[in-house]
């Protein structure tokens, strides 16, 4: 796990990191599930994206 990162003197916490790292995965991801109509079959799509944006944010934070 990442320790402050300190930015121009601003300390940054870690979780600010990874959210910045996910993002483009879960652009990306997101680009893939609705190019395989995964997105139309789930019951709400909104908190399937969010509960996919938990999961990368997770797995990062414990293996990287």
């Amino acid at each position: 796990m990442l320790s402050e990162v300190a930015i121009a003197g601003i300390y940054l916490p870690p979780f600010f990191i990874y959210a910045c790292v996910a993002v483009p995965l879960f652009l990306g991801l997101r680009s893939l599930l609705a190019r395989s109509g995964l997105l139309l079959r789930v019951w709400h799509p909104a908190l399937f994206e969010f509960a996919i944006s938990l999961c990368l944010i997770s797995i990062m934070i414990l293996y990287v």
